[in-house]
């Protein structure tokens, strides 16, 4: 008995040995091939990303580049870029290894057909290439986002925030848009844009600051006659408080951007965004209120389908708005009662993101400078439900016809 137990003693240490030298020697072959697999997959990432950096050597993983990935969410969101992520990022090396510039990948959820992943390399402060790494975008229209004609285009360009522009790019800073796909183009843009501002913060010197834009151009169809547009007294704190007030009204889609007081105060100028048929790109508009009337409406900026939605930005759409009683407004065909505007025929999911919009900024105005009696909760959280029908169910009416032709007219 004695002697099994001493048996079973020496078998328990001896097994108790091979597994730590196992272990030992399975941490140092891992030691070992750690660094070649490591350049492995750098290799094989350079076979994708060598085409927009064609001139270096060699490519190299980046100290602490997970963590610099995780940090930038916050950076684009404060930037604007929320809906962007940093995919990877690798150091770009010259002959004798010394890092010469980077290669940077980005994402932008905002494409016609989803998910768009980009990839750009930089050099001395200027893009060296761009490729689209994948997208799901429409055939022959936002698809060329992968053509030679679009992609070459980039090589060059200052390593700044880039814009889009359907005249003709005329600076270092400016690229042609696809024609007919102006929804990818943006995603492009905002991806492209994140990655800029990736390697700005983290090889640069810091991102650069975005300048708020100047939108005197539209207050001014706003509100005709307008001359000065001023800051409004504690607008910050009221814009921030904005998100539980519209939350409160049934308006969770929309944001208020910007409010401006007219003339020393005679009335105001509101902006504001919803989302309409361009799920991803919330379009910008901007009212005017004095009087408790309203004095205009203008489109600040919009994705909308061009023949459809994009209709919102026709001075015939337009014009219905100047001398509306600012109280809650709905949308109708052929509406044309004081609290209706006249929707666009064929986009009955863009003209309910309007009138939303729109509400959005009378609630925000006879909440802070008018009077909020005149609101009506229930018309309004009735207007957002059909709204968000409408979106879940687009055969219905004529929003049919915008789904069926969105996809030659991106």
């Amino acid at each position: 008995m004695a002697d099994k137990k001493s048996n079973t003693i020496i078998n328990t240490i001896i097994l108790t040995v091979i597994s730590v030298i196992a272990v030992a020697l399975l941490a140092i072959v891992n030691q070992i091939t750690a660094e070649p697999i490591a350049q492995a997959e750098v290799n094989q990432k350079a076979q994708v990303y060598k085409v927009v950096y064609s001139d270096c050597d060699s490519f190299s993983e980046i100290e602490n580049a997970e963590q610099m990935i995780t940090d930038s969410d916050a950076l684009l969101n404060e930037k604007g870029l929320g809906g962007c992520k940093i995919i990877d990022v690798l150091a770009a090396n010259d002959a004798s290894g010394k890092t010469e510039g980077y290669i940077v990948a980005a994402s932008s959820n905002a494409g016609y057909g989803g998910e768009i992943q980009i990839a750009i390399g930089i050099k001395d402060g200027k893009l060296t290439g761009f490729s689209s790494i994948s997208n799901s975008e429409t055939a022959g229209l936002g698809s060329k986002c992968s053509e030679p004609e679009f992609t070459e285009q980039f090589k060059g360009k200052s390593a700044s925030l880039l814009t889009f522009t359907k005249s003709g790019a005329s600076s270092e800073t400016e690229i042609d848009a696809i024609s007919g796909a102006t929804i990818t183009t943006n995603a492009v843009t905002q991806a492209v844009n994140a990655a800029i501002l990736f390697y700005q913060e983290n090889f640069g010197g810091g991102a650069q600051e975005i300048a708020k834009a100047d939108l005197t151009e539209f207050y001014k169809k706003a509100y005709p006659g307008g001359e000065e547009f001023s800051d409004v007294e504690n607008a910050k704190d009221l814009i921030a408080n904005s998100s539980a007030l519209l939350e409160e009204y049934s308006l969770t889609d929309c944001t208020i951007e910007e409010i401006k007081a007219v003339n020393g105060g005679e009335g105001y100028v509101i902006s504001t965004t919803a989302t309409g048929f361009a799920k991803t790109s919330p379009f910008q508009i901007a009212i005017g209120i004095k009087d408790g009337k309203l004095t205009g409406f203008a489109v600040v900026s919009s994705m909308e389908s061009p023949g459809y939605g994009a209709k919102m930005e026709e001075d015939a759409f337009t014009s219905q708005f100047a001398g509306k009683s600012a109280s809650v407004l709905t949308q109708k065909v052929g509406g044309t009662a004081e609290n209706e505007i006249d929707a666009i025929a064929g986009a009955t999911i863009t003209s309910s993101a309007i009138a939303r919009a729109v509400n959005a900024g009378i609630v925000f105005y006879q909440t802070n400078f008018g009077d909020a009696s005149q609101l009506d909760k229930q018309t309004l959280a009735s207007s957002s439900a059909d709204a968000t029908s409408g979106a879940t169910a687009p055969a219905q009416g004529g929003q049919q016809n915008q789904n069926q032709n969105q996809q030659g007219k991106e």
